[in-house]
């Protein structure tokens, strides 16, 4: 295919990350106010979400296995359908179970997305890093919009309607199947060993396993933010759609880092884009701290804590898809998915504590795992 084709490709992909990411936001700002009318507590209502993350994210490494070895698009259509149309129903859980089955079917369609669409931007780009950076942003700041959309049409129309904004994500999964050709027809080298050889090849690879163990850290930093937050600032009288407006600015802020990685990457090499994607964190964690999370200095530092957590990611990506070539999806799983299942697992446990020590307390103690972290960063290559 020509360059002309390889970039429409790329940039319906990217579309398609925006749109399914976008339903990917819709829980956070809305879970309070669903486990307060079906009478849930904070720690149930994060269960939920951290299971249904976990079902999802830990099942995006097979995901991944089993899309390079079919080398079809049936998970970036179904990925989206199925994203689309249950995170869209959240507006009429009316009970435990029906939030149950919507949440976990819903994040599975996002976990079905995720590997092969990141595999297949990786393998028709020419500059990895820099369009890769493009696709990652595009799915943060859908993400980031996401809460607005959900909190917007939940404040104006009432969450019954929510259900409507599925007719979008419909449209748009048919709209990639027509314009994203069979994946039979490129060439694209497929894994030639069993998955559990290829578990054991990943992670005995050293600079691979602290990539992925990176995006863990990552994605337990903005996951610790985004998910338990609300709660504190429905408590202290933050209405819906302010709570949905503030996540929004957090992760677009995170999707303005993805976007100008690349570019501090070139400047500064990949270290240092490591570094300072993890040691601000805890500085400005305690600037937060401080604030308790209010006022001017607490939306600056909740603000620049979504710019320098997403500030690696691309690089994240591009690196250990470089270093794993045969199994692009399998590490797109990894890195994109399997990272946020591991938070989903202590998360819960974050939660408990959080109501017994306060969420601003258990946040001050998170961000120092970033610091700790970045002693590692030594061990990776200087360039991508």
């Amino acid at each position: 295919m020509n360059e002309k084709n390889n970039n429409k490709i790329i940039k319906t992909l990217s579309a398609g990350h925006f749109v399914t990411d976008a339903y990917s936001g819709f829980v956070n700002p809305i879970m309070p106010f669903i486990a307060a009318n079906i009478g849930i507590s904070m720690t149930v209502a994060t269960i939920l979400i951290s299971v249904s993350n976990l079902t999802s994210s830990m099942s995006q490494p097979f995901f991944g296995y089993i899309a390079d070895k079919w080398q079809r698009r049936f998970f970036i259509f179904w990925g989206l359908m199925m994203a689309s149309i249950f995170l869209s129903f959240l507006g009429i859980a009316h009970n435990l179970y029906t939030l149950t089955i919507f949440l976990l079917l819903g994040h599975m369609g996002v976990a079905f997305f995720h590997p092969q669409a990141t595999s297949l931007v990786g393998n028709y780009c020419e500059n990895k890093s820099k369009e890769m950076s493009w696709f990652i942003a595009l799915g943060t700041f859908g993400f980031s919009l996401g809460p607005a959309i959900s909190s917007g049409i939940s404040k104006i129309w009432g969450m019954d309607k929510l259900p409507y904004a599925c007719i979008f994500g419909i449209l748009f999964a048919f709209f990639m199947l027509k314009n994203i050709p069979k994946i039979t027809e490129v060439h694209i080298e497929k894994p030639k060993v069993s998955i559990i050889t290829a578990l054991k090849k990943i992670f005995s690879d050293k600079p691979v396993a602290i990539l992925v163990i990176a995006s863990i850290v990552k994605s337990f930093v903005v996951s610790s933010f985004n998910i338990i937050l609300p709660f504190y600032w429905k408590a202290i009288g933050f209405d819906i759609s302010k709570i949905g407006i503030i996540l929004f600015i957090f992760m677009l802020a995170g999707a303005l880092g993805v976007m100008t990685s690349p570019y501090i990457e070139r400047k500064i090499g990949v270290r240092k884009v490591f570094y300072l994607s993890l040691i601000p964190v805890t500085v400005l964690g305690i600037l937060f701290y401080i604030s308790k999370g209010e006022g001017i200095l607490g939306l600056v530092s909740f603000i620049l804590i979504g710019y320098v957590s997403f500030l690696a990611v691309p690089v994240n990506m591009a690196l250990a898809q470089k270093l794993m070539p045969e199994f692009k999806s399998m590490i797109a799983g990894f890195i994109g998915g399997f990272s946020w299942g591991v938070i989903g697992l202590v998360l819960p446990f974050i939660s408990h504590i959080a109501q017994i020590i306060g969420i601003i307390n258990i946040l001050l103690i998170v961000i120092f795992i970033p610091l700790v972290f970045s002693f590692f960063i030594k061990y990776l290559p200087e360039k991508s």
